[in-house]
């Protein structure tokens, strides 16, 4: 297996996410007499033992049960990055972007929003990053409608879809509502995602590349937390990037390699590097639960549930699609059942 040095984002990215993470953990013992996110792996055992014990060790099987061990997964996201930073090679990077993002987006995709399908956008990103593209299929299927166009998620999506399932037929009406959508105050992360997937269906590679390099300053501006230091822990590095250039390999190889990657201190021209050096591996399950938490393991190898909307006021003259938490977490939980 092929590994290199972090290279750039060793040198700038890794120290200072580590130093902002110890300041993050000393914070939550400050206030509450405890490290969080865990600096160690004794750490991050009690605490995931503790939650066990308090919420899971005596629930029943069903639909409760799958919502906590999902939330109980949460506790791996910043720790393994920062596990990752004092000892780094890009495999356990795709590994842990496959994982971690897989939780967030099974967190996701059950918690309602008064929305569509379309609100799980930003996660489907950081799934890209480690080459985890079924996702689509599942969170974006082909066979639900062209989205309203009211969120730039929705717009982005419709433009997805017509890329990803060659929806020629939708191709007008997405770009006009992207157009639309680009006339209005928005923010600069919605109106250069919007714009990058335009550019993406009019084969417009400078667009492209323009639209990354700016989604990399407006990722900075940002806000990822309502916690100072969280907010800053994000901004560091930013895979979702990496996974929305990503995309263009998957559904035009040739206007793909027109397009020039970004040059930012949050996005990782050496990962891709790595990538096709590798020949674009999917990322796979690095970290197994221990006996007691086996569901959780076994929630991560389960098919993935596909989103279905539903009318939830069908007295209403007006139409309005949402998506079905609900079905979603039942369809899961079956599916997790499946595999014990």
């Amino acid at each position: 297996m092929l590994k290199k040095s972090i290279g750039k984002i060793k040198m700038n990215n890794a120290e200072k996410f580590l130093e902002t993470y110890k300041e993050l953990a000393e914070e939550s013992f400050k206030k509450w007499g405890y490290y969080y996110p865990p600096k160690t792996w004794e750490e991050f055992d009690a605490r995931n033992y503790s939650f066990y014990e308090k919420y899971l060790k005596e629930k029943e099987n069903g639909i409760k049960k799958t919502k906590a061990f999902i939330r109980l997964a949460n506790t791996m996201n910043d720790f393994s990055f920062y596990n990752l930073y004092q000892n780094f090679d890009f495999e356990n990077l795709n590994n842990i972007l496959f994982q971690t993002s897989r939780q967030k987006l099974l967190n996701r995709g059950m918690l309602a929003s008064g929305t569509d399908h379309c609100n799980v956008l930003f996660n489907t990103f950081s799934s890209f990053s480690c080459n985890d593209f079924s996702v689509i299929d599942h969170f974006f299927p082909k066979e639900l409608p062209q989205s309203k166009g009211k969120f730039y998620t929705e717009v982005s999506v419709n433009l997805l879809k017509v890329l990803y399932y060659e929806q020629t037929e939708f191709k007008n009406e997405a770009i006009a509502k992207a157009d639309k959508f680009l006339s209005k105050k928005i923010t600069s992360w919605e109106k250069h995602t919007v714009q990058y997937f335009r550019a993406l269906v009019k084969n417009d590679a400078q667009d492209a590349s323009n639209s990354l390099q700016e989604l990399c300053t407006a990722f900075q501006k940002m806000e990822h937390s309502v916690n100072k230091l969280n907010n800053k822990l994000a901004k560091y590095f930013a895979y979702e990037i990496n996974g929305i250039y990503r995309f263009a390999m998957i559904v035009n190889q040739e206007l793909f390699e027109r397009i020039n990657q970004p040059k930012h201190h949050c996005f990782s021209n050496e990962f891709e590097l790595w990538q096709k050096e590798n020949n674009f591996p999917k990322g796979k399950i690095f970290y197994k639960y221990p006996k007691e938490m086996e569901f959780m393991n076994t929630i991560f190898k389960a098919e993935l549930p596909t989103v279905e909307l539903y009318n939830p006021y069908p007295d209403r003259k007006k139409i309005e699609l949402y998506k079905n938490v609900e079905k979603f977490a039942e369809d899961l939980t079956e599916n997790a059942d499946k595999k014990q």
